[in-house]
């Protein structure tokens, strides 16, 4: 597959997922239960995050890295969409900040939403759906990648290239933060890049 290719394919799809819809009464609860986990996780009160998390999310996290917990979004929580599942992304705070950039998920969720909201680039996996202050965010969920595929390389030049990108903190370009969607890589962590 050649990047330039996954460019082209992509220019003619819509930049947003206007089926898609949250729950009105979930969005509402996700919101309020967003806000106490993240209070819980940040008082280290995993037993509270735990509970708490278990009222939002049916299963197991699908991932966790800087600042953020991953989780698919249980079927009962939105109606419509264009694609085959989702992802909800939780933020945690994490004042430990060995590396240069902030840790805290909520940072994180606003930023991709940012990004996203002024790029809406082919080489990104779309927010679909977010909370202005960043305690939760939803994307659709994408299928991990083949890590030696040896169109990876040309690709993650192209993005770095696109984005003017000096450095990337935290290494978002990792293959294990692009996935396939339809078929197209996509970067699906993106919160803290850096140019």
């Amino acid at each position: 597959m050649n990047p330039q290719d996954v460019t082209t394919q992509w220019s003619d799809r819509p930049p947003v997922d206007s089926e898609f819809g949250i729950d009105p009464s979930y969005r509402r609860r996700l919101t309020r239960l967003g806000q106490a986990q993240y209070e819980a996780a940040g008082e280290g009160n995993r037993g509270r995050v735990d509970r708490i998390r278990s009222r939002l999310v049916d299963d197991t996290p699908l991932g966790a890295g800087v600042g953020r917990v991953v989780y698919p979004l249980p079927a009962r929580a939105y109606t419509g969409g264009q694609y085959d599942d989702y992802v909800l992304k939780l933020p945690v705070p994490d004042h430990h900040d060995r590396y240069g950039y902030s840790r805290d998920g909520r940072s994180q969720n606003r930023t991709e939403t940012t990004i996203w909201d002024r790029r809406q680039a082919p080489w990104l996996v779309p927010v679909v759906a977010a909370e202005r202050r960043g305690r939760w965010l939803v994307m659709p969920r994408g299928r991990p990648v083949e890590p030696n595929a040896d169109w990876l390389p040309e690709w993650r030049a192209d993005v770095a290239e696109t984005l003017d990108l000096t450095s990337v903190q935290g290494n978002d370009l990792e293959t294990r933060n692009i996935v396939t969607l339809e078929g197209h890589p996509g970067l699906c962590d993106y919160g803290v890049l850096s140019r």
